[in-house]
């Protein structure tokens, strides 16, 4: 989405209004799958005494791919993104501003960057998924499996300590 500026450039006070639904469906990384759709991005562009400010909240549905256990689930997300909007003669680059083209800025282009450098990287399903069995593949969070414990062989002899507890 372009979002012509002319109108609050030259306006200390001046606002430019957003309500689509952006185009989200290069932010597939880290945990996440797909997004599904339709994604939504509220906000407005503020001249505040010369500084243009984009603020927006981003509201999606995620499908993700649990960190822990690899299940599959959906996950609504719900960012607060706040940039700087510049004409481009500045000295040096500012990471958190991004670059007018003449009047006009891009839109998709700020919340979908944004969105993927706001995403945490990895994702579960609960904070209390147990993962899979590292031996087996089984889904703890269905109960334990089979598996033997592995005891370190280094701390094995320490075992008989614990074997041996009620014989004195």
């Amino acid at each position: 989405m372009i979002l012509d500026l002319r109108e609050i450039i030259g306006v200390p006070g001046g606002i430019a209004n957003f309500d689509y639904e952006p185009d989200l469906s290069d932010a597939a990384v880290g945990s996440v799958v797909s997004i599904k759709l339709p994604a939504r991005a509220a906000g407005s562009v503020e001249n505040r005494a010369g500084a243009l400010t984009l603020t927006a909240i981003v509201d999606v549905i995620c499908l993700c791919v649990c960190a822990r256990c690899l299940d599959e689930f959906e996950q609504p997300i719900t960012q607060h993104i706040s940039c700087y909007l510049t004409g481009g003669g500045e000295d040096g680059e500012d990471p958190d501003s991004y670059l007018l083209q003449g009047d006009k800025i891009d839109v998709d282009e700020i919340i979908l960057t944004e969105f993927i450098l706001d995403l945490e990287e990895t994702l579960l399903c609960s904070e209390d998924c147990e993962g899979i069995c590292d031996k087996c593949g089984a889904d703890l969070n269905d109960g334990q499996c089979d598996c033997d414990e592995d005891i370190d062989p280094r701390l094995a002899i320490l075992g008989q300590f614990f074997d041996n507890d009620g014989d004195e």
